[in-house]
């Protein structure tokens, strides 16, 4: 058995563990069981567990009490989002487009690429956000009412569940 596979499946199970954790009712009540719950969340992330990754990111980023737990928190979300993570890749899109801290600088070519990255999966927000681009020439794009009406029509399919 490979070290690699022997990680993987620890961080599955960590993972696992953390979020049987995170959404149990005691978790909210206790702040010993909210540190292990996030320790977990870590060894899940760390071991490359995509959705830890993501969620572990987005916990730290948006309920850190520091800016380096805000810092931490984009790093794991951008490490979530080249494992592919859609809901990350849309963060990523965002974090680039708004800009707002020294890891994080406004870069329109990064936002977009993210953006694709993210609509390309069908994840909505993206949808609609490359449907705002290609209308409205942003990140650099030029208005294309052609590839607007594109990515509406993915919307469309997306919102009847086909």
């Amino acid at each position: 058995m490979s070290s690699d596979l022997v990680a993987n499946f620890t961080g599955r199970v960590a993972g696992w563990l953390a979020y049987q954790s995170f959404r149990s009712p005691l978790a909210r009540r206790s702040q010993w069981i909210h540190t292990q719950t996030m320790k977990l969340f870590r060894v899940a992330a760390d071991r490359g567990d995509a959705q830890s990754l993501a969620t572990y990111g987005f916990l730290l980023y948006f309920r850190g009490a520091d800016q380096a737990s805000k810092d931490q928190g984009a790093l794991y979300i951008k490490a979530a989002a080249e494992a592919g993570d859609s809901r990350s890749q849309y963060q990523m899109g965002r974090f680039f487009e708004q800009g707002g801290s020294a890891l994080l600088t406004k870069d329109d070519a990064n936002a977009y690429r993210y953006y694709k990255k993210a609509a390309d999966q069908g994840h909505p927000l993206a949808i609609q956000k490359m449907i705002d681009i290609y209308h409205n020439g942003e990140l650099g794009q030029t208005p294309q009412t052609d590839k607007a009406l594109d990515w509406s029509s993915k919307l469309t399919i997306e919102n009847d569940g086909h």
